[in-house]
């Protein structure tokens, strides 16, 4: 964060001095002589206070929505302009102009994908639908982030100096904020739009070998309501724990928006988009997680023989439209040199090109996305965040239908919780699903395919699979909101990414669409560390021997970093070892003595002093995610759906050639790859590596924590990505220089209401700035790496009694 000095429009705060009686006479006459005063200038168009507490917090106060888009938009700019000035290019589909055409003609693929999908227009015209009050926020966000641009704070910026680094308009920033809301579906799908051209067409890219995966592995999170009769004081808490980069565009940005009389919100939003995400008010709290239900569908379409760009729909020919790109791309002399290609459509949607699935002379694909045409995006916060009752938070989900791709969980101060998912989702018939699920059925159709990379293929060829319109959905073919999964009780609720389904275990929610979600499945070991987390009471459980929680307990619940393979199997799989310690891996006899005696010593925890962890993840690892799902060379008791949380469990049973005590060797193995030692404590291996090395506690998908940290590559800015060593096992993270941290948990917020009001704490792992020169660029991290929490200033006291305030305004005529 750059600090604004004082001049015109951003003014140092300072007390006015005390002034005599003759001084006050002595002005009094000198006005009388001077005539009649000058007319006093016109006021703001806009007028915010911005007041900074520690760790770079930025409480806005302002009159009007305008006038708080416009505070926010300066303040983020301060920590973050950098980062949307790259996402603003991208959107526009201007990065070969200015960068080249990409390693591998990317920055060519990623212009015409975006070009393609028309994210200017759309943003202009979903601008205009939107209500006043958004109108203003997003005006002036665009606006207070243009005025940072022109201040001196921005030659201070890390990409200060850059040609693309410029003012924005407000219909840029909309569609940016379209491109947020496609995070889930045509964000992933930019490489294949790209690659979408003709059978014989001159300078097709080629197709990504895999499509990039936000399921679980990707996009994660953990959150949890907990009710009055699960609350130690009988009111509402909120354990908010997104999994998120700690990089890139998808991180987020921590602030408190005050419009006296209309709005008190306090929270965190993505990379430039005005109003809180997931926060609380004095009334409500809510988080979300990223759910897993689809949306868009994919459509197979049949082609007309010898006309490649003719498809048959229910027994007729249609042609394809298509749409002239131009782009302009920067040369090594310095010059510009013109690309054009077609886009190419069908009456579903854009033309892709998926792996193992692409143009043919026989086949194409089409896609549908629900997401593209979300009007309501902003209004929907900006709904959320004014809601003085649950009741009044929910009749925002039924008006505005803008939520994003997430579950919801929310609690308000009189202690009833609620669950959804609300993520806009295609409404199929029963037509539609049966067709699908039959396909399903073949292990090796391009269904069941395109399913395991969470693309739901239909056919193309017929109305019968086309989106069902229905009253009271927010655009045609959507699910309304009355039928998406939700759940109110005054207990708890939570998810951690696996479907709606067991969002309170003692109230399945079933007989739902399967394209909101699985039900009646095997669970992920996250989802059922949670699970137990919530359930179990006694003398040292989460929520102690009275089964109710307090705040220290919520937030030591979630930094507790138990693992759930480790419960499960630990102390099964070491007495076992110590019996016979002693395996075969690349066809060498590996001692495991000191393997075995680690494993039995070891608490199960992944903190950072733990000795042991390394070595069971390595091993789970080995025998990889789908044998912790269900009963096989792992466990013996298989997955039941009456008892999803307890199954599967117990370890397989020992056969001559014991696989376990095998791919024990195997971990040790690929531990000495790494030059790491058995007894290595896991903070020694594990670290980021943002400004300084910082160890961490944390676990990884088959580790089975609550708390998440991880390597992942997951955005599209083109800042650098966090290097690590060679990979030694991608399913771990392992690499030659241990386990490097890029991605996990990201903010941390415990919350509870209490008859004074709301306490709350919190963690932004990676803090408030991109700027690696500010002291906010890592100071949390600090915290996050020692299990540190800061108190959340939300009263007026608390911010003017903060030893760091800093404050400041800042307007424009």
């Amino acid at each position: 964060m750059s600090l604004p000095t004082p001049s015109t429009s951003v003014r140092a705060v300072s007390s006015a001095p005390k002034r005599s009686a003759a001084s006050l006479l002595l002005s009094l006459a000198l006005l009388a002589t001077a005539g009649c005063p000058e007319e006093p200038p016109p006021s703001p168009r806009y007028h915010a206070t911005i007041r900074r507490t520690a760790h770079g917090i930025p409480h806005i106060t302002a009159p009007n929505f305008g006038s708080l888009g416009f505070g926010q938009g300066y303040a983020f700019a301060e920590d973050h302009a950098c980062t949307l000035a790259d996402q603003i290019l991208k959107v526009r589909g201007e990065r070969a102009r200015f960068h080249g055409p990409g390693p591998g003609d990317a920055h060519i693929a990623s212009d015409f994908a975006w070009r393609a999908l028309d994210l200017l227009a759309r943003g202009k015209a979903n601008l205009e639908k939107q209500p006043e009050d958004s109108q203003q926020l997003v005006q002036g966000f665009a606006d207070g982030y243009n005025h940072f641009l022109g201040s001196d704070g921005a030659s201070k910026l890390p990409c200060a100096g850059q040609p693309w680094l410029r003012p924005i308009t407000p219909e840029e920033l909309t569609a940016y904020h379209i491109n947020i809301t496609l995070t889930a579906s045509s964000y992933r799908l930019t490489p294949f739009i790209a690659a979408a051209q003709p059978p014989g067409s001159q300078g097709i890219l080629s197709v990504p070998d895999t499509l990039p995966s936000l399921s679980s592995e990707g996009l994660a999170s953990n959150g949890w309501a907990i009710g009055a009769e699960r609350s130690a004081n009988g009111r509402g808490m909120l354990l908010a724990n997104p999994h998120f980069p700690w990089e890139g565009e998808l991180r987020l940005w921590e602030s408190h928006l005050t419009v006296p009389g209309q709005l008190d919100v306090y929270g965190v939003s993505l990379m430039g988009a005005p109003g809180v995400l997931l926060g609380f008010n004095q009334d409500v709290a809510w988080t979300h997680t990223f759910s897993n239900g689809a949306r868009f569908t994919a459509y197979l379409l049949p082609l007309v023989p010898g006309k490649p760009t003719h498809y048959l729909y229910n027994g007729e020919e249609r042609q394809m439209t298509s749409r002239s790109i131009t782009l302009q791309v920067l040369q090594p002399d310095g010059s510009l040199r013109e690309v054009t290609r077609d886009a190419w459509s069908s009456h579903h949607g854009p033309i892709i090109a998926l792996p193992g699935l692409g143009w043919s002379e026989s086949f194409a694909v089409s896609y549908r996305d629900t997401n593209l045409d979300n009007t309501r995006f902003i209004s929907q916060y900006l709904g959320m965040g004014r809601a003085r009752s649950l009741q009044q938070f929910q009749e925002v989900f039924s008006k505005e239908q803008g939520i994003l791709w997430v579950h919801t969980m929310a609690a308000d101060r009189e202690g009833n919780v609620w669950y959804a998912d609300a993520s806009p989702t295609p409404n199929l018939s029963a037509t539609a699903l049966t067709q699908w699920q039959q396909a399903l059925a073949n292990p090796s159709s391009p269904q069941s395919l395109l399913l395991a990379q969470g693309v739901v293929l239909l056919d193309g060829s017929n109305s019968d699979s086309e989106w069902v319109e229905e009253p009271g959905a927010r655009e045609p073919g959507l699910v309304p909101f009355s039928r998406m999964p939700q759940l109110s009780r005054r207990d708890f609720v939570f998810n951690a990414n696996d479907s709606h389904w067991l969002s309170n275990p003692a109230s399945p929610l079933e007989g739902y669409s399967p394209l909101h979600g699985r039900e009646r499945v095997s669970q992920t070991l996250r989802t059922r560390m949670n699970a137990v987390q919530l359930t179990e009471v006694g003398e040292g459980g989460s929520s102690g021997p009275d089964g109710l929680f307090t705040l220290e307990e919520l937030q030591t619940s979630v930094l507790s970093n138990r693992g759930m393979s480790a419960e499960l199997l630990r102390s099964q799989v070491a007495e076992r070892c110590q019996a016979n310690p002693s395996g075969t891996a690349r066809e060498q006899s590996v001692d495991l003595s000191q393997a075995c005696a680690v494993l039995a010593a070891w608490d199960g925890r992944y903190d950072a002093s733990s000795v042991g962890a390394p070595l069971w993840r390595e091993l789970m690892g080995v025998y990889g995610v789908p044998a912790l799902l269900d009963a096989g060379s792992l466990f013996s008791t298989p997955f039941s759906p009456e008892q999803p949380i307890a199954t599967p469990h117990t370890l397989a049973p020992a056969s001559a050639e014991d696989p376990l005590l095998d791919k024990l060797a195997e971990a040790v193995l690929r531990l000495r790859d790494a030059d790491i030692a058995l007894d290595a404590p896991l903070g020694q291996v594990q670290f980021s590596p943002r400004g300084s090395r910082f160890p961490l506690h944390g676990g990884t998908d088959v580790d089975g924590t609550a708390n998440v940290v991880k390597y992942r590559e997951l955005k599209s800015t083109l800042d650098t990505t966090t290097p690590r060593g060679t990979v030694v096992n991608a399913q771990t993270g392992l690499s030659t220089n241990g386990y490097v941290v890029n991605y996990g948990t990201s903010f941390l917020m415990a919350l509870r209401y209490t008859d004074d009001g709301v306490e709350a704490r919190a963690v932004l792992t990676y803090g408030q700035s991109e700027d690696p020169s500010s002291p906010h660029h890592d100071d949390q991290l600090t915290l996050f790496s020692q299990k540190q929490w800061r108190p959340i200033l939300f009263s007026e006291r608390q911010i003017v009694e903060d030893p760091a305030l800093n404050e400041y305004t800042v307007s424009l005529q």
